[in-house]
């Protein structure tokens, strides 16, 4: 737990400015489903169709993200995920409010993950995505 905590300070501390935009609220790994959480609430300032409907790339951003997120939590900042591949599906609009982004590690290799996320709001799916990142070493751990 106190490592949890530690590493998501490390996190809230150092988090890309990017988050902002994408109006990051909070993110906390789930260990007993080995699940990471993340919680947006992205303003109108990143819709179309007269501020209703959130940009599709804003949410395949989002999704990135998360999925990001939990290698670098896991992994106390040691890796760089890297996206070579991304593969989105929309299955509902995104509107503006509260998101709640959760992913996984579907295989974990030496050089290579392979990720999935789905992004739910107001209980409903809305969006998946799956990634394969390759993963760099930092070299100057904060």
């Amino acid at each position: 737990m106190k490592t949890e905590n530690a590493t998501k300070m490390l996190f809230l501390k150092n988090k890309p400015e990017f988050l902002e935009i994408f109006g990051f609220l909070d993110c906390w790994f789930d260990e007993s489903n080995r699940v990471y959480h993340s919680t947006y609430a992205p303003t109108k300032d990143l819709t179309h169709s007269n501020g209703t409907i959130v940009q599709g790339g804003f949410v395949a951003g989002m999704l990135d993200s998360t999925m990001a997120q939990y290698i670098l939590f896991t992994h106390q900042f040691t890796l760089n995920p890297l996206t070579l591949k991304m593969d989105v599906s929309y299955i509902l609009s995104c509107r503006p409010g509260l998101l709640e982004v959760q992913s996984k590690v579907l295989k974990m290799g030496r050089s290579i993950a392979f990720t999935t996320a789905e992004m739910y709001q107001d209980g409903n799916l809305i969006a998946t995505a799956s990634a394969t990142n390759k993963l760099v070493q930092f070299y100057d751990n904060q």
